[in-house]
């Protein structure tokens, strides 16, 4: 049962009193669904729950399980090895020559050789600068991971706490029409011409058990899209506890767009890539500088007994291939990383203005409903239902405000979670897609 701020209706002294034998008059059914309805009534109490899992526990559980904090580490590791690899020194290379061999009888001659490439232009080091970029974005991308995990799993969690609350509001209907019912038939026990009463209050309590299932049904989907987020997609169901309320300071757009601009993660990775493109261009202009290859070897001729030996140095000359494509390739991806880190910009600024616009109007539907719309609502139901008792008021003006009750507790909690899942975005920079 969803415990309320207000009086859903008050024993009225205009109630009638008639009493058969062992049969309750109205005004002590009234009674009975106010202490069944009121419980140290709150609007916090509305949007939370106090039994479950915790947003935390869940956590926990997470990221021992869920496999792309472990793919992400293990690109960080990859990148470690693609570094590592870029800072190792050309091997030498070993040959041997004969000459000579079984000519006249003879020996010949025999010799090793080995030749070493000298790096120039300090290529080796412009390649562990760039393999260095790869491990620090690596490193970007597994803490954006553990930010989409965190983000992920909280909207998940919000959502299941708001189809619970769905499911308690449903069932809550579903009481007070059964109240209803039980008030009509009461009222009505002997007059046929009202029958109708009873007849319209049985299709409604009908239609909502519908929407009790239907609302139960979707609470176990949330689940189990969180539990997908978890990593342990066999955990049976189990309660949440949480609550949808946020009492943080409401937010500005200008800092709040400003603040992500200076702090995503997301610009930093694209950044970074930037750099990573002026070094691969820096890099492609050193190949102009071709390696040199220095040889030593040494030969023993035989049937002189002499040792000869022999140094050499190659080099290839640029005199085609200066390499000007790849240069200019490279130059045309600096451009291109930076027109991403703009795009990337314009993207998110577009996603921020589509979330901060649903967490302003979340506020706003929050603040109206919680100073009139629900206490109004439910003062008009109460004033309707004494005035239907009393014979002044149709069963269709009764179920009409019933519905204008329920309508309204549903748009709250509605707005509940949508204010709880834009300020989850905000906070989280734009960032979730932990399973892409």
């Amino acid at each position: 049962m969803i415990f309320l701020t207000f009086p859903i209706f008050a024993q009225s002294g205009k109630s009638p009193a008639i009493r058969e034998s062992g049969q309750k008059t109205i005004g002590e059914i009234w009674c009975e669904m106010v202490k069944k309805t009121f419980v140290n009534p709150s609007f916090d109490e509305l949007g939370t729950l106090h039994e479950g899992y915790s947003f935390d526990e869940l956590l926990e559980i997470a990221q021992r399980s869920n496999p792309s904090l472990y793919r992400s580490a293990s690109k960080i590791a990859a990148a470690k090895g693609k570094r590592n690899q870029a800072g190792l020194y050309p091997n030498p290379r070993l040959s041997y020559a004969g000459d000579n061999l079984g000519v006249k009888g003879e020996v010949g001659k025999h010799g090793l050789a080995i030749t070493q490439e000298i790096v120039t232009a300090k290529k080796q080091k412009l390649d562990r600068t760039a393999a260095s970029y790869d491990v620090s974005a690596a490193k970007k991308e597994y803490s954006m991971t553990q930010l989409k995990l965190q983000n992920d799993l909280k909207i998940a969690h919000y959502e299941i706490i708001y189809a619970i609350l769905i499911c308690k509001v449903e069932n809550f209907a579903q009481d007070l029409s059964k109240d209803l019912l039980r008030v009509a038939k009461t009222m009505h026990k002997n007059d046929n011409s009202k029958a109708i009463d009873i007849l319209h209050f049985q299709t409604m309590l009908n239609a909502e058990a519908v929407d009790y299932k239907q609302a139960e049904n979707n609470k176990l989907a949330k689940w189990q899209n969180l539990v997908s987020i978890v990593g342990v997609p066999d955990l049976p169901y189990q309660p949440v506890r949480g609550t949808l309320i946020d009492h943080s300071p409401q937010r500005n757009w200008q800092a709040t767009w400003t603040q992500l601009q200076s702090v995503s993660p997301q610009l930093e990775l694209a950044k970074i890539k930037i750099a990573q493109a002026k070094v691969y261009s820096n890099r492609a202009k050193a190949e102009q500088f071709s390696n040199i290859y220095a040889t030593f070897s040494l030969a023993r001729d035989i049937p002189a007994k002499a040792n000869v030996p022999f140094v050499g140095i190659t080099t290839p000359l640029r005199i085609y291939n200066k390499n000007q494509g790849n240069i200019a390739r490279t130059n045309a991806e600096i451009a291109i990383a930076n027109r991403e880190f703009d795009c990337l910009s314009l993207r998110l600024h577009q996603k921020l203005a589509t979330v901060f616009c649903q967490y302003e109007n979340a506020c706003e539907i929050i603040n109206v409903y919680e100073k009139s719309i629900i206490p109004d609502s439910f003062e008009a139901l109460r004033q309707i239902g004494e005035n239907y008792c009393n014979g002044k008021m149709t069963y269709l003006d009764l179920y009409a405000q019933r519905k204008i009750v329920i309508n309204a507790l549903l748009k709250y909690i509605e707005a509940l979670e949508t204010k709880a899942i834009s300020v989850t975005k905000i906070d989280g920079m734009i960032i979730e897609g932990v399973l892409d």
